[in-house]
This record gives C-alpha cells, sequence and structure tokens, in this order.
C-alpha cells in the first residue's frame, strides 16, 4: 500500500523580488500544488482574470498550479517585494476550498503559527534538515491545519498591520523600542510602516509613540516623587535630557515646572 504523504516541491523562508522580472503564471505551470506565498514588506499583485488584487504585509497568496491567475512585482513599483513561500503537493482539494471560501489573498497573524511554519519550512528546506519524507509530510500537514484555523477564525487575523503596530508600541513603549524595531518585527520597511500608520492614525508611528510616552510621564510626574532621571527612564525616553526636551516642545514647559503646578 502507498504511503499518503504530503510532499515538498520546493520553498524559501525569504526572497525578495525588486522589478518587473518577477511573474510567474500559473496557468503554464502543468502540475496542481499549491503555492503559498507571504508578504513581509512591500507587496506584489495577483490576477485572475480582469481583476488584480495586491497582496501586502500580514496576507498571503493562496494559490494553485494550474489556476487561470498570475502574480507579479507591480508595474511602477519603487519597494522590494519581500516573501516567504512554500510550494507542495498532496492538500490540493484542501487548499482548492480554502480559496473558494476565503478568496486568493489571505491576512495571516505574523505572530501565528503559519507564518512561523511558512518560515521554518524554507529554512530546512534550503538546508535540506528534514529527518525523512514523514517529518516533511507531519510539517506540511500543520502548516494546512493551521491556515483552516485561522482563516476560519478571522477575528484579529485580518487586523492591519498598522493596528498591529498601535497595539505593540501601547503594550511596550515604556521600553527604549523604536519605530525601526517595530517595523523589523512585522517584516515591514520603516518607511512603509511609516505610511500606512499615517494614513490609518493620521499621526505617525513616532508621533503617536512620543505622545504615548509623554502621556506616562506626566502621570509619573504628577502622580510620584521620583526624580526626573527615573522619569525619563519609566517613561521610555533615553535620556533625562532627551525627556526634557520632548517635554518641553510638547507642552511648553520644563518637566518640573509641570509638576509644580500640580
Amino acid at each position: 500500500m502507498r504511503d499518503v504523504l504530503l510532499e515538498i516541491n520546493s520553498a524559501a523562508d525569504r526572497e525578495v523580488a525588486r522589478d518587473a522580472s518577477y511573474h510567474w503564471s500559473n496557468a503554464q505551470r502543468a502540475g496542481r500544488a499549491t503555492v503559498v506565498q507571504w508578504t513581509w514588506s512591500g507587496a506584489g499583485v495577483l490576477r485572475r482574470g480582469r481583476s488584480l488584487l495586491e497582496c501586502g504585509p500580514g496576507h498571503a497568496l493562496l494559490m494553485r498550479e494550474g489556476s487561470p491567475t498570475e502574480y507579479f512585482y507591480p508595474p511602477g513599483g519603487t519597494e522590494p517585494w519581500a516573501f516567504s513561500w512554500v510550494n507542495f503537493s498532496g492538500a490540493e482539494e484542501v487548499c482548492e476550498h480554502m480559496v473558494r471560501a476565503h478568496g486568493d489573498v489571505v491576512a495571516f497573524d505574523p505572530e501565528g503559527a503559519v507564518v512561523a511554519l511558512i518560515e521554518e519550512i524554507g529554512q530546512r528546506y534550503w538546508m535540506k534538515s528534514f529527518a525523512d519524507r514523514y517529518e516533511v509530510s507531519e510539517l506540511l500537514g500543520r502548516l494546512v491545519a493551521a491556515m483552516g484555523r485561522e482563516l476560519a477564525s478571522g477575528g484579529s487575523l485580518r487586523r492591519s498591520p498598522a493596528d498591529l503596530a498601535m497595539d505593540y508600541l501601547c503594550d511596550h513603549h515604556r521600553r527604549p523600542i523604536n519605530v525601526k524595531e517595530v517595523a523589523v518585527r512585522l517584516g515591514l520597511s520603516r518607511e512603509h510602516l511609516t505610511r500606512i500608520f499615517r494614513e490609518k492614525s493620521g499621526e505617525s508611528p513616532a508621533h503617536f509613540l512620543r505622545g504615548l510616552r509623554l502621556k506616562t510621564a506626566c502621570a509619573l510626574l504628577r502622580g510620584t516623587a521620583l526624580p526626573i532621571g527615573e522619569v525619563a527612564n519609566l517613561s521610555g525616553f533615553g535620556s533625562p535630557t532627551h525627556f526634557c526636551r520632548a517635554f518641553r516642545l510638547a507642552r511648553g514647559e520644563t518637566p518640573l515646572h509641570y509638576r509644580a503646578g500640580a
């Protein structure tokens, strides 16, 4: 009796497309394998008939070889498209059902199981570190199950990278983090994160972060007798000097004057 196993055809934990030379047609592929391609930064485009769908950060192309679709680097694009992908066989019917139910471009949580598995499979494919065909099939089975689970659950998985960045800044603004660190965590360039964050909130992530820190500092100044240096540290500012300068620019007075007015 022949083993029924999922099989990997190819994969990459990170690839970057920079120009129109990146262009693939699924219709011209003879097989029926499934391709899952998740975007870290930049964006790609999928065409189905006359419909064009953008696949930006946090989203994945979910495709089948032989389908009437093609995907490519966007004409006139200026930002590199960075992505991870897996091409595998053995789960065609399940994945076709996912496409019918959820579409060609789907959202997956950057911190979730799907993205982690795509990365792991891509890394191990190129390192040739699979123990055997059974381990490959197990990992791919976990990937298909995780995809189905995330797509079925919806909810937070449909949230935009700008929302995820806002949550992260709110939760971690007391630490000496910066916008570049948050962008890297989400798989985006700083420039792209700044653009989508401004579109979402009306302000840059740097301005939003500074506002959170100043709000925390005001509460500490009025509610405690902590030294200015300690207030700066607990609010996430890099130094008392930086804190005092930012406070004066934002409020028109020094931290000590603000505290005295309590």
